[in-house]
């Protein structure tokens, strides 16, 4: 059996992946990456405002505004 460049090409480059992608798992899973990102999810939740005070005034005002235009075609078919 001969050998080919071709296929030590590959299983270098396969080697080469497999290290890059193992090494970037290694640096993003460092152990204070996680403690990072728990102050972060913290943080946010402290800094942006309550996301269902707006939501539950714009329902408020969706039911009142259809309430009002329920009763003016009631009213206006009767």
């Amino acid at each position: 059996m001969t050998f080919h460049q071709s296929s030590a090409v590959s299983v270098v480059t396969v080697l080469t992946a497999a290290t890059v992608v193992v090494a970037g798992y290694r640096l993003g899973h460092h152990p204070f990456a996680g403690r990072a990102r728990q102050r972060q999810k913290r943080a946010a939740r402290h800094t942006q405002p309550n996301a269902w005070i707006p939501t539950a005034q714009f329902m408020t005002v969706l039911l009142v505004v259809l309430a009002v235009m329920f009763a003016a075609a009631y009213d206006a078919g009767n």
